[in-house]
């Protein structure tokens, strides 16, 4: 007899199973922080009789989107999970679905759920990253941000990008606890700053953001080198990064960093917006 695949909230016996394969996918640093999500919110970790198992949260407070953090489930299942996931959505306030990035070439199943392509991007990797520290820019200077900087670093956000990409205050408070955050400042003025991270040996860039009226005076790359140089020393073999397609100005700020594209678009979509 086979067994169902609707969706349901995980109980407490279920979520060692959910936890090896979160772990695998390092959305958690620990089994404690993975748990206080289920206290706090149990309807975020769902999963099925047949084993298939999601994890869901919020993308962006200001965005109505619930996003798919992680989904495990078998191809041929995907379209029924995805609409039990929409309907939680909807039951939870939201206005709609969010997909995972994922690669382009494996974006069918979601499509066939219905689920259309809001975003693509493209992935951009540098190998043997040097510790060498860049050219300083007259006038700006670079020091550490933390928690204090919230307020100002979300002002540069929002000149920066629409209401998609841009963050909401719990997301960029989690981000300054786990990820090291420079902000490029002329005067008392933060104009920009970045997002990054090592782990086993690889470099992560999350953030790059430099306010339009400062753009085109080395600024961007003023920041970039100093990330660089910073996970280069913190033992990164490798630094990747994920930008908009159509963002030409960074495509081209990256390959002046030495970084180059890899093959293939990455993308979102979304299901029941608008």
């Amino acid at each position: 007899m086979s067994r169902s695949h609707a969706m349901r909230v995980a109980d407490e016996r279920e979520l060692g199973a959910v936890w090896a394969a979160v772990r695998a996918a390092h959305l958690f640093a620990s089994r404690e922080d993975f748990e206080a999500v289920w206290r706090e919110a149990p309807w975020r970790i769902q999963v099925s009789e047949a084993g298939d198992a999601a994890l869901v949260g919020v993308w962006r407070s200001h965005s109505g989107l619930l996003a798919v953090q992680g989904l495990w489930c078998a191809e041929r299942d995907m379209t029924s999970i995805l609409h039990d996931l929409e309907s939680l959505a909807l039951s939870q306030g939201f206005t709609g679905l969010l997909s995972p990035l994922v690669a382009e070439g494996l974006s069918a199943p979601y499509a066939a759920a219905g689920m259309r392509v809001v975003h693509r991007g493209i992935t951009l990797r540098l190998d043997r990253p040097s510790d060498e520290e860049p050219l300083a820019v007259s006038g700006i200077g670079l020091r550490l941000a933390g928690p204090a900087d919230i307020g100002a670093l979300e002002r540069v956000d929002g000149a920066c990008f629409d209401d998609f990409w841009r963050f909401d205050t719990p997301t960029l408070r989690r981000y300054l606890t786990a990820e090291r955050a420079t902000a490029a400042v002329r005067g008392d003025c933060v104009i920009g700053y970045t997002l990054c991270t090592v782990s086993q040996g690889e470099g992560m860039l999350g953030r790059l953001a430099v306010v339009p009226e400062e753009r085109g005076r080395g600024i961007g790359a003023f920041l970039l080198g100093d990330a660089v140089a910073f996970m280069a020393r913190a033992g990164a073999r490798a630094v990747t990064l994920y930008t908009q397609e159509e963002n030409v100005s960074s495509r081209a700020l990256y390959a002046r960093g030495g970084f180059r594209e890899l093959a293939g678009a990455s993308c979102f979509l979304t299901m029941g917006v608008g």
